[in-house]
């Protein structure tokens, strides 16, 4: 087994545990349930950013805001819309393919300090109105982290020795930023509470 997963992958579960390899791999199998458990979270507000901003996006730059040549987008946003067109093939290109296919890094980055002049204040901080008048700043830096966090799971790296419980308060609180509904919702149906208390 250790050989499947990996000497490599095992490493920081064996430092852990002074290189007890059963222990390791009760670690590992922890690492792994408390991964699966911010996968809704993480989900609901991968789903609501990207529908929030289109929302905006759309209310400012018409409903063909992807690709009608209207916002001051950068190079490698451009690029990005273009090459999801792209990746359609035959399928209709509607406005909700494409923001399906368009990743977390795309949406994220529509948040940087790069657009604070002109999307950020021209509409996206509308997306924000339930948490009232958030910095762009403070905004941008709470998803980014959380993507970089996002992105740890989605590589199965290890999180146990992260600070868990708060940054699953803070995906709550960041999706309550844009729908206080959406985060008592997504909270109800988590279950990272029980996984994390969980011996």
């Amino acid at each position: 087994m250790a050989e499947t997963i990996s000497h490599e992958r095992l490493e920081k579960y064996l430092a852990e545990n002074a290189g007890d390899l059963s222990l390791a791999i009760a670690l590992y199998e922890r690492n792994r349930r408390l991964s699966e458990s911010f996968y809704s979270p993480l989900q609901s507000m991968e789903v609501c950013l990207r529908n929030r901003l289109s929302t905006e996006m759309a209310e400012t730059f018409g409903l063909d805001w992807l690709h009608n040549g209207t916002p001051p987008f950068e190079r490698d946003a451009v690029d990005s819309i273009a090459k999801v067109i792209d990746s359609l093939g035959r399928h209709p290109v509607t406005g909700g393919r494409i923001i399906a296919e368009l990743n977390f890094g795309f949406w994220v980055g529509l948040l940087g300090p790069r657009y604070d002049a002109t999307l950020w204040r021209l509409s996206l901080h509308r997306a924000f109105r339930a948490a009232g008048s958030k910095k762009r700043s403070i905004v941008h830096g709470r998803f980014n982290a959380l993507r970089r966090f996002r992105n740890r799971i989605a590589h199965h790296e290890p999180i146990f020795h992260r600070p868990l419980a708060q940054l699953h308060d803070e995906t709550i609180e960041a999706i309550g930023w844009m729908c206080a509904e959406t985060s008592a919702w997504t909270l109800h149906l988590s279950n990272f509470a029980a996984v994390y208390t969980a011996p």
